[in-house]
């Protein structure tokens, strides 16, 4: 005969996972408008993602508030902890993913009025793999069902070769104007939350492999690759090139600045990011003596003569770069443009070697 408390357990347990149910449809829609609104130009649906996106994060608050209280109430072991202690990276993950929604909506935005319209079927079929593996994710975990859940992660392999498809037609684009470079920028990113959806499906699954066998499957790089920018004064150069590799990077490289001598953010450069749909508004300027080590970096780029004569003597496991890029800032004959440009090249080529865009490569780091 169950017991009155073994009951409450079972009705709390339902709860959680019914507003899991409920924050998982909302990411799965927010996927889904995100990819039409891309593909159809179609703006107000655009918008209406984005504001959704509020309803996913209250939802994540309130499953978080439910495990706190869950786990106070019933003192769980065993399977119940595990549950609980995943629910809570499970939400997580859906509210990252419901980020990503925004911004392709905020990049579908950007784009929707350029004449010259891409090709976005390999997208399409990059966003259906991804959705697809949330969707099973998602069904995983709510029948607790770990032979799903294995299907669903051997999915990703096909989601990183879409994507690499889709990297190196675009890094061949060969850009000719400001519109096309904006445009590239814009699909790097939209391509690049993509396959960062897929990641998050994986993670997912790997929670559901640990709720019901007990076996702690989740796989995370144990250390990011760090790459650090050093100019001058890290007020444009640097801050260009760490707003660059963040937005095109993916969350499994770190980018950061510093500058010899830091000085506030250059506002013409702010001006021309934020044209280009890069908020840079957070950005503190970091002076290169502050940092404890350089040494934790897997790479460091010195933008000019001054930045690489003011770096200290690095470890023999980090890779040391100089690339010769004018300061548009005190160089009237270079433009905030023709820099942009270069360093979107050059941090492509770094993340290309460091991280990979291949699949042998990629399997390297990820196990890293």
């Amino acid at each position: 005969m169950t017991s009155h408390l073994e009951e409450l357990l079972k009705q709390d347990i339902s709860a959680i996972r019914d507003k899991v149910r409920e924050m998982g449809d909302l990411a799965l829609r927010a996927l889904e408008d995100s990819v039409r609104a891309l593909v159809t130009a179609d703006t107000t649906l655009a918008y209406s993602c984005i504001l959704r996106d509020s309803r996913i994060d209250d939802l994540e608050s309130r499953v978080d508030s439910m495990t706190v209280d869950f786990m106070v109430r019933h003192i769980p072991v065993a399977a119940q902890l595990r549950f609980a202690h995943s629910v809570a990276k499970i939400v997580s993950e859906l509210e990252r993913v419901g980020d990503y929604s925004e911004s392709i909506s905020r990049q579908a935005i950007e784009i929707s009025d350029i004449a010259d319209r891409t090709d976005f079927e390999k997208f399409e079929k990059l966003a259906a793999v991804a959705i697809e593996m949330l969707r099973q994710a998602l069904r995983s975990f709510l029948d607790e069902d770990i032979e799903l859940a294995e299907e669903t992660k051997q999915l990703d392999a096909k989601a990183k070769r879409i994507h690499q498809d889709i990297y190196a037609d675009l890094v061949a684009s060969q850009p000719k104007t400001k519109s096309d470079m904006s445009l590239l920028f814009s699909l790097l990113s939209v391509a690049n939350r993509f396959e960062r959806v897929a990641d998050q499906a994986g993670n997912i699954c790997d929670e559901v492999a640990y709720i019901v066998s007990g076996k702690n499957v989740r796989h995370r790089l144990s250390k990011d690759i760090g790459i650090l920018f050093v100019s001058s004064s890290n007020s444009c150069r640097s801050l260009m090139a760490e707003a660059i590799g963040r937005t095109i990077g993916g969350d499994h490289m770190e980018f950061s600045s510093a500058g010899v001598d830091a000085e506030a953010p250059d506002p013409e450069a702010v001006k021309f990011l934020t044209a280009m749909s890069i908020d840079v508004s957070g950005h503190q300027p970091t002076n290169l003596g502050s940092l404890d080590s350089i040494k934790q970096y897997k790479a460091v780029v010195a933008l000019g003569a001054e930045a690489a004569d003011a770096l200290p003597r690095l470890g023999y496991r980090t890779i040391a770069l100089e690339w010769d890029v004018a300061n548009p800032a005190t160089d009237q004959e270079t433009s905030y443009e023709e820099v942009f440009n270069v360093l979107v090249e050059r941090v492509t080529n770094l993340i290309h070697s460091l991280h990979g865009t291949t699949s042998a490569a990629l399997e390297e780091v990820t196990n890293k």
